[in-house]
């Protein structure tokens, strides 16, 4: 593994840490990520084969894929990835000139004939190409941008199990420079020069071992698109652990048949499935012929290396929205009762009288809820500063009322983040009232956060309804 893969599967690996789900609001978590996705995915870049060969130029090809995915969640911050993929790998090789060649024996019946046939290839190129089908399984980690938590940067770490589907290689050459030799007792490299063979352009099937492993790793950010629907778009980078090469070289790389042939010797053959040939030499001490032939690869390792961009379009799959708490009902204040005699039993007891809150100052509080504070700040608008006005002035006039000033927020952001949000706004209109005149011992505020929610909140309007300041009567 190069120095800037290992960078970056070093600089990204970290803990997988699972959270049991607790579905009570005292720990409620982050409702933006739901507890399902699932996506369809598309990738490109460089997606190659690698492998080396003595003085070839070697590069890279554009290759990508896509599939189909599933995220499951098991809180606000960790996740499972998984689903199936196919990807398509590319290379290529050229050099100035590559020596090949094949050793025959026939048995005839008066006597042994062999020989030689000895190949250069003049100008030659090879495209590789293979496709694979990958199963993904990796952990995801995601971290909310911004107070609102609508967007996430996310990081995913794991590996690919893929099985070949197809292999297939592109040759050609200029032209070929053609030697033969028969003789029975030695050869030397110095044989004679036939012939010229004209160029050629041939492709056909190319055999990779079926199974591969790669480590992978993705990032970048989740954007929130519209309910239950995402958009991921960010980098990913797959290094093959396992050889691919084919399990056996066979024949030569180039013989001037039939490339399809069922002969094995007579056919062509892909640089990454033939052995490199090395003829000439006689094994010492012997007195026949035994030509040597080096049954070693031109490469003898090819594994797979594929990073660019990634684009997935997830659907969620809501969760299970939990019931409402019932909007508290309008309290009124109960003037104290004189003392009076003991009533007959059988006798109904008196109503007491209730002081309620008009109608005029419910309104006030409804408005208040909608342009108290700036977004996301503490702050008193100025659209608030009348109705507040109407509501001091209320509790100036009834001295004998206590009340109690209550923040609430929507779910968007951590918990302990709405918790201290809602406290602060309920402190500004505490204050508020305080300067202008309302007792402190009549008046105490409190937060909330987002454990009472009115309204759904995985809705616009049922967050904006949440988001909310109450006055409670004691």
């Amino acid at each position: 593994m190069n120095t800037s893969v290992k960078r970056v599967f070093t600089t990204a690996a970290f803990s997988l840490c699972i959270a049991a789900m607790n579905p009570t609001k005292a720990q409620a978590q982050n409702e933006v990520l739901p507890k399902h996705e699932f996506t369809i995915n598309g990738f490109g870049g460089l997606s190659t084969l690698r492998y080396s060969v003595d003085d070839a130029d070697l590069k890279k090809g554009f290759g990508g894929g896509g599939g189909f995915g599933y995220h499951y969640f098991f809180n606000d911050r960790w996740g499972l990835v998984t689903g199936l993929e196919a990807a398509l790998y590319k290379a290529s090789l050229s050099m100035s000139a590559i020596e090949s060649g094949q050793h025959y024996r026939f048995d005839q019946v008066t006597h042994l004939e062999e020989f030689i046939m000895h190949y250069k290839l003049n100008q030659f190129k090879e495209v590789q190409t293979a496709w694979a089908l990958q199963l993904p399984v990796m952990v995801q980690w995601l971290a909310p941008l911004g107070e609102q938590a609508q967007n996430h940067f996310f990081v995913a770490l794991g590996g690919r199990l893929g099985y070949t589907l197809s292999g297939k290689y592109q040759q050609s050459a200029k032209d070929v420079d053609h030697t033969q030799r028969d003789d029975r007792y030695y050869w030397y490299s110095e044989s004679t020069n036939i012939e010229k063979i004209a160029g050629y352009d041939s492709k056909a099937s190319l055999g990779f071992a079926k199974f591969n492993a790669a480590l992978s790793a993705e990032t970048g950010v989740r954007w929130k698109i519209g309910d239950n629907m995402s958009l991921y778009t960010g980098l990913y980078l797959d290094y093959g652990l396992l050889n691919i090469i084919p399990e056996k070289a066979n024949a030569a790389l180039y013989a001037p048949v039939d490339p399809h042939s069922q002969i094995k010797e007579y056919r062509r053959n892909s640089i990454l499935a033939a052995h490199a040939p090395d003829y000439g030499r006689i094994p010492q001490g012997q007195q026949t012929v035994n030509y040597v032939q080096n049954d070693n690869r031109y490469t003898d390792k090819v594994n797979t290396l594929a990073f660019g961009l990634k684009i997935k379009l997830a659907f969620g799959c809501p969760k299970k929205k939990a019931a409402p708490e019932p909007e508290p009902l309008p309290v009124a204040v109960r003037q104290p009762k004189p003392e009076q005699e003991a009533e007959p039993e059988q006798e109904e007891p008196e109503t007491e009288p209730v002081v309620e809150v008009p109608q005029e100052i419910k309104q006030a509080m409804i408005e208040l809820s909608n342009t108290l504070f700036e977004f996301n700040r503490v702050n008193l608008s100025r659209e608030a500063i009348v109705e507040l006005n109407k509501v001091a002035d209320w509790l100036i006039r009834n001295p004998g009322l206590r009340v109690e000033v209550e923040g609430h927020t929507d779910n968007v952001g951590t918990p302990e983040y709405n918790q201290k949000l809602s406290e602060e706004r309920a402190k500004a209109v505490y204050d508020y009232f305080i300067t202008h005149g309302v007792q402190v011992s009549r008046i105490s505020y409190k937060g909330y956060g987002l454990t009472r929610p009115i309204a759904d909140n995985s809705t616009d309007e049922g967050r904006r309804q949440n988001r909310r300041v109450e006055l409670i009567i004691k």
